[in-house]
């Protein structure tokens, strides 16, 4: 089923906007600024049918113009506990069991098509070189036509998670509505699409993301978020030597 449409429509008011301020106010959208804690609920289907799931924690602190994340798997069981750290570009995986700590890539699968970047906080606006192509109108994900913002976006070093995204903001409210993840040579790696936006901590922001495959169709995953909240987190809980003494909360 297709679910995008688009008809290109010129504009010239478009290109006489601030690319970079678009971009922001769809990353502070998609952010929480300060430090913050939320649950994600990952399910992996294939032909519609669930194929297995997850749970994780995670905590995400600012730092600059960037983010510190940590996520803790809660499920399934031969994954529990296990705690994935991204600092600045760096990322890196502790497992209990054999109390060993690695460094992984950022489009590393942490179940389906989702990877472990897509769970970390992500700032589009400093990573990624913008160019605004135009204003096209697209479907968002409870399926209503709008009017978006069509971003072209490079990775400005190769440690940022994708090298190519195409990234569509809505024109009205500069909320996310589709991102496409490419190879650095065009490949199309997946397909995200923002949805079920609701009003947490004063804004409104989507709570699910659905990842569709950019090979075979027939793959997604649906990410949900809940319990999104402010809190104090100790600085020490992002540092790569304090991995295996992490409790949390």
């Amino acid at each position: 089923m297709k679910l995008l449409t688009t008809i290109l429509l010129s504009s010239t008011l478009a290109f006489s906007l601030n690319v970079q301020e678009i971009v922001q106010k769809s990353d502070a959208i998609r952010n929480v600024g300060g430090s913050m804690y939320e649950r994600g609920y990952i399910v992996e289907y294939k032909n519609a049918r669930k194929v297995d799931s997850m749970t994780i924690d995670i905590y995400a602190k600012a730092y600059g113009n960037g983010f510190k994340t940590l996520v803790k798997i809660l499920s399934p069981k031969k994954d529990k506990g296990k705690l994935i750290l991204r600092s600045g570009n760096k990322m890196w995986l502790y497992d209990p069991n054999s109390k060993a700590t690695a460094q992984m890539s950022p489009q590393q699968r942490l179940m389906g098509q989702s990877s472990s970047a897509d769970v970390m906080s992500a700032n589009f606006a400093k990573d990624y070189r913008l160019t605004l192509v135009g204003v096209e109108r697209i479907k968002n994900g409870a399926k209503q036509m709008r009017d978006a913002y069509k971003v072209a976006m490079r990775a400005k070093s190769t440690s940022v998670s994708y090298p190519v995204v195409e990234y569509w903001i809505d024109k009205e409210n500069f909320r996310p509505i589709l991102a496409k993840f490419y190879t650095a040579t065009k490949k199309l790696l997946k397909k995200s699409y923002y949805r079920k936006y609701k009003k947490v901590l004063g804004t409104m922001r989507p709570t699910q993301v659905l990842i569709i495959d950019g090979v075979d169709t027939r793959k997604a995953t649906k990410l949900d978020f809940s319990h999104m909240k402010q809190t104090s987190l100790p600085a020490t809980w992002f540092k790569k030597s304090y991995l295996p003494k992490f409790q949390g909360n």
